[in-house]
Formats: structure tokens, C-alpha cells, sequence
């Protein structure tokens, strides 16, 4: 997308931004965030996936909790309930809003709205008794009568730290949106103290220790391309048989099983724990490099 298209789209979607901003009384920081954040999105999925992601942004509202929720800043949750038929409601819950950092706020906004963009197609799925729910790559699976949860796949660690990998690339766009002088003042305004927060490439601090293990995986751009295809279309099944066809076999379960084991590990104290969170981190380095070598295009 050249400069010209770019600057078109930081001023195209206001309108629609100030409609849904209306609609669910969003404070005006909110609003002006948006503005930004909607090209942002659009030039990183393309304009072919511009409806659906403004779809995706009207139907699923911000809320601000008031809570100050330290360990959970911001969420995106769908829930199920029955009407005829089972269906979901879609909400952003920001937990932290006053006594939060600008840069932390973007970054939350970001993040979820990220989260619910890539589990918005091919949602729900039923089979037999069992509902599944999908959010982005991991699906949680629900009694069919009773809603009640069965099981939360391990897959989620590796939804988050592919969603945190595609925050800092949505920020960085944002970043460089400042150099295309918008005339509209809270545009520029904001774009402005975007670029005075980052100082070079934004990194988020979101499952950081992961990231780095992972750093030539995330890298690789066979690997965060086709993800990222899957995942916004929900075809999520497919992307082990294609990630074993480059690894081999099985290596698809013995990465998120890797993830999710360091997730636990982190969670507890004690000298053979550092020793096993060591011995995994070599483990997901390797793979991550037996991947990029067995791959033509990195």
C-alpha cells in the first residue's frame, strides 16, 4: 500500500468510528485511538478483509470495567448462551483505564481487538454433544446442553504469543502513520504521542520470555504468513498437517505442548524448576531453528 492510499485511510473511517463511538459512549481518548488503530488494522490484513474488520469493530463493544485488574489489564471474551439456537456475545473488557500507561493502552486495545478479529470466522463449531468455541487458534469445548466448559485447548499460549508478535507489527504501523501530516488535528495529535512512546521497534512485554525462544520462528515469514491466513479465515485445523509437512511429524503437538509446559513451569518456584524452564527454552530454540532451516522461504 503506497503513501497516498495510507493517508486516504487515516481519514476514511472517522465517521464510522464516531458512529460506533456514539453508540457505545466510548470517552473521547477511546475514540481517538480508534482512529488510528482501524487503518492500522486495515493496511496490516489489506483492504479485500476492510468490511470484515469493520464488522468486527461494530458488533463487538469496549468495556471499561473499573476494576484496575492488575494481572488481567484486558480481555476478549465471547460467551455462549442459548436463544433457539446456541449463540455468542462478543465483549472487549479493558480492566485498567485510568492509572494505565498511553503506550499500555494501545497496546490492550490492540491486542484484543486482535484476538477478536482472528476468531471471528468459522466461530462455532458443533460435533456430536461437544460445542466448540474457537479463539483464534485454540478452541474451548462446552457440554452442547448445559454450557458448561469441558476443556480449554493448550493451543492458547500459542495464540497469544502469535497475537503478541501481531500487536507490535499493528503498533508499528501506527508508529509510522505520523511521517503522512493529517490535517485532522486529533489525528495528528495522536499519531504524534504514538511516535513519542515508541522509541525504535515497539516490543510488548505481553509473554516476552516466549517470544525470544521463539524468535526465529516468529521471524520466519513461511510461518507468521500462512498462521496468520489460517487463523483470520478459521481454518485452523488445517495448520498442523501443514506445519508437520515442514517440520515432521508430530511437531505441530510438541510445540504447543512446549508452550504450554513453560507456561506452568513459570507459575511455580524452586531450583529444578529453573532447571526444567531452562531445559525447555533450549528445546523451543531448536525447534524454532529446525523449522527456519527446512523452509525455502524464511
Amino acid at each position: 500500500m503506497n503513501t497516498s492510499e495510507m493517508k486516504i485511510l487515516l481519514t476514511k473511517y472517522v465517521s464510522f468510528i464516531d458512529g460506533i463511538s456514539l453508540k457505545y459512549q466510548y470517552p473521547d481518548n477511546i475514540k481517538h485511538l480508534l482512529y488510528v488503530i482501524v487503518p492500522a488494522f486495515v493496511i496490516k490484513y489489506g483492504l479485500k478483509r476492510e468490511h470484515f474488520i469493520l464488522n468486527c469493530l461494530s458488533e463487538i463493544p469496549i468495556v471499561i470495567t473499573g476494576k484496575e485488574d492488575p494481572r488481567y489489564q484486558a480481555l476478549y471474551v465471547s460467551y455462549p448462551y442459548k436463544d433457539n439456537t446456541i449463540k455468542t456475545k462478543k465483549r472487549i473488557y479493558l480492566n485498567r483505564y485510568n492509572n494505565i500507561p498511553f503506550l499500555q493502552l494501545i497496546d490492550n486495545l490492540v491486542h484484543e481487538f486482535n484476538h477478536a478479529i482472528n476468531s471471528f470466522k468459522n466461530e462455532v463449531t458443533i460435533k456430536d454433544d461437544i460445542f466448540y468455541l474457537r479463539t483464534g487458534l485454540a478452541k474451548t469445548s462446552f457440554n452442547k446442553d448445559t454450557l458448561e466448559i469441558i476443556e480449554k485447548e493448550k493451543t492458547y499460549v500459542l495464540e497469544e504469543i502469535i497475537n503478541s508478535k501481531q500487536t507490535e507489527l499493528i503498533i508499528d504501523i501506527i508508529k509510522k502513520l505520523k511521517d503522512l501530516n493529517i490535517e485532522d488535528v486529533r489525528i495528528q495529535n495522536t499519531l504524534e504521542a504514538v511516535k513519542n512512546s515508541v522509541d525504535d521497534k515497539y516490543i510488548s512485554s505481553s509473554y516476552f520470555s516466549m517470544k525470544y525462544y521463539c524468535q526465529e520462528l516468529l521471524n520466519n515469514k513461511t510461518f507468521l504468513l500462512t498462521i496468520e491466513n489460517l487463523r483470520i479465515d478459521g481454518n485452523i485445523d488445517d495448520i498442523e498437517y501443514w506445519f508437520d509437512g515442514i517440520y515432521g511429524d508430530k511437531g505441530y503437538k510438541t510445540l504447543v505442548n512446549l508452550l504450554y509446559q513453560m507456561i506452568e513451569l513459570q507459575n511455580k518456584k524452586g531450583f529444578f524448576v529453573k532447571r526444567k524452564i531452562k531445559d525447555t527454552a533450549l528445546q523451543l530454540v531448536k525447534m524454532s531453528k529446525q523449522f527456519n532451516q527446512n523452509c525455502n522461504l524464511k
